[in-house]
């Protein structure tokens, strides 16, 4: 699955202090994003098709793990197909009218592209991975200090942190 942000994203939002050529540039990008999809729950971006399939010991209702669902295409409970035309759902929060105890459910949803704020984010993740590896937070050389803001390329998920903040309209969770 495609990065939220491109090599040449990072050289124009760095005015070419990173590079789109550095050697780690991709695999911090791919990392962010991994990162950021983890926590939220589901891909985000693009908008695509996805297959959900569930098995349990008894009936549950069917909650889709995504946001933004555009459509749902093709729907198989307990063994019987449904046509997709009579399965009600909300596209924000991801439940639907079906209940069984398997289901596998393709659908399809997401932003049609990354939205701005995960896009900056990514950047910034992988910016912090590039230009703290080893995850140092200060440097001192006599009397001068250097504090960065962002130590290694991890995703800060800490109560309160500004990557929580601004994950928080995309990440999805299970509504009783």
């Amino acid at each position: 699955m495609a990065s939220f942000a491109t090599p040449q994203d990072m050289q124009n939002r760095t005015q070419g202090a990173i590079a789109a050529t550095h050697p780690f540039l991709q695999t911090e990008l791919d990392a962010a994003t991994r990162a950021i999809r983890d926590h939220c729950g589901w891909h985000i971006a693009p908008n695509e098709q996805k297959t959900f399939r569930r098995t349990s010991p008894w009936p549950e209702r069917v909650w889709l793990p995504a946001m933004r669902i555009t459509s749902i295409d093709a729907v198989t409970i307990d063994g019987a197909t449904i046509s997709p035309a009579t399965v009600g759902f909300d596209p924000d929060s991801g439940w639907t009218s079906l209940r069984g105890c398997t289901a596998e459910v393709t659908f399809t949803a997401g932003f049609a592209s990354v939205p701005e704020s995960i896009l900056t984010l990514t950047l910034a993740i992988a910016a912090g991975g590039l230009g703290a590896p080893l995850g140092q937070t200060r440097e001192q050389a006599g009397g001068v200090a250097l504090t960065f803001g962002r130590a290694g390329g991890a995703l800060q998920t800490a109560p309160g942190s500004s990557d929580v903040a601004t994950l928080a309209p995309y990440t999805i969770g299970y509504v009783p």
